[in-house]
């Protein structure tokens, strides 16, 4: 099983959900859309290493996101 990384909105807050190659899962919640994107920059390039599961209310924003370099 490959590691994933499932992104999407709960009750208004964004989640970000890893899940490890042992089905393991921890999330992590961010109240900003800023705060996510400084969870994701926390991964560096090893974000390479995940399968990416998009909400589709996120997935363009975190495209864009990753896209830009991460900045």
């Amino acid at each position: 099983m490959s590691k994933k990384l499932k992104i999407h909105k709960e009750n208004g807050e964004f989640v970000m959900e890893r899940i490890n190659e042992f089905n393991h899962a921890t999330k992590r919640f961010f109240v900003t859309q800023d705060g996510l994107f400084d969870g994701l920059k926390a991964y560096g390039t090893g974000i390479a290493d995940y399968q990416l599961d998009l909400s589709e209310e996120l997935r363009a924003t975190v495209i864009n996101f990753l896209n830009s370099g991460m900045e």
